[in-house]
């Protein structure tokens, strides 16, 4: 064997010993300053044809190489969890399908205003539902929570928009888990109380992501959640409207990253509409992190 090809075989496996390291990189790790931005998939964000919160779109997130994920679970009739972002089943699923009179244990579909809510169901009732989508026409099941951590096996950061939960149960369904690679993602609206947030993190040692929810004073509303939740918080999410200097460097200084949230906004209306990254690029001069329908383009965009 001549000294190139030894050479080659070297370089291959460094290369490879990488990929696996960074695919198993936590978040400490991939937060670090001297990391490239982070792309995250919004839960709406457009992954082949899967639709959002399945097994396939966890997949295809992680074949693309995209960063974050963010994926909603919520509580079942039975304290089981279930992945699903509304807290209704009509949208995503064939539920009036399959339960034509509503949940079995009642209450009735008309008792509850036409809706079918996740928390009146079992997971053994929402196994029998599949979702439905206008762009796949594959059976999809309804993941559970364990179901979507054991797929991702740490390969990318796993964001938990939290919704309908309850402490105790969802400290449980994680304990035991590997949570090196999970944020708890949660909604700030000006004046609210964060103290079940605050609870949730302090029960499972997961940190926070916080999205400053219709703001309209950055600074502000940052100041008031920190008092709430403290060194916990990670990452805030906001949109590139409204940034200042000072919110700039009140971040610096609290040593939290900045999530830009470009999927509802110019960001990927110009990269969708125009093919044109350039507003994605003068966010993410200020930004980390970006928040996008579009993880697929704007991965393209920065070369990766």
């Amino acid at each position: 064997m001549n000294e190139r090809t030894i050479l080659a075989i070297v370089t291959l496996v460094a290369c490879l010993n990488l990929s696996a390291a960074y695919a198993q990189m936590n978040v400490d790790e991939r937060f670090a300053r001297s990391q490239p931005d982070v792309v995250m998939a919004h839960r709406s964000a457009v992954i082949g044809e899967a639709p959002e919160n399945s097994l396939a779109w966890l997949q295809g997130a992680i074949d693309r190489g995209i960063d974050m994920v963010h994926i909603n679970p919520q509580l079942t009739a039975d304290d089981s969890y279930i992945l699903m972002h509304d807290l209704t089943l009509n949208r995503m699923t064939d539920v009036e399908r399959v339960f034509p009179d509503g949940p079995p244990n009642g209450p009735s579909r008309e008792q509850r205003g036409g809706k079918d809510f996740v928390r009146d169901y079992t997971i053994d009732q929402v196994k029998q539902l599949r979702l439905v989508t206008s762009e796949d026409s594959a059976p999809h099941r309804i993941p559970t929570l364990q179901e979507a951590l054991d797929l991702v096996d740490g390969q990318v950061i796993v964001v938990l928009g939290l919704k309908n939960y309850e402490i105790d149960s969802l400290t449980q369904a994680l304990a035991g888990r590997q949570t090196r690679n999970v944020l708890l993602w949660g909604l700030y609206f000006s004046g609210t109380d964060q103290s079940k947030l605050r609870g949730i993190a302090a029960a499972t040692g997961i940190d926070v992501a916080i999205v400053l929810f219709r703001s309209r004073n950055y600074l502000a509303d940052l100041e008031k959640i920190y008092l709430q939740i403290g060194e916990r918080i990670r990452m805030v999410s906001v949109g590139s409207a409204g940034l200042t200097p000072e919110f700039l460097a009140r971040m610096e200084e609290l040593d939290i990253r900045l999530m830009i949230s470009g999927f509802a906004g110019p960001e990927d209306n110009a990269l969708v509409n125009r093919n044109d990254p350039a507003k994605w690029n003068a966010a993410l001069e200020l930004g980390f992190a970006a928040s996008t329908d579009r993880p697929d383009l704007l991965l393209e965009a920065l070369g990766r």
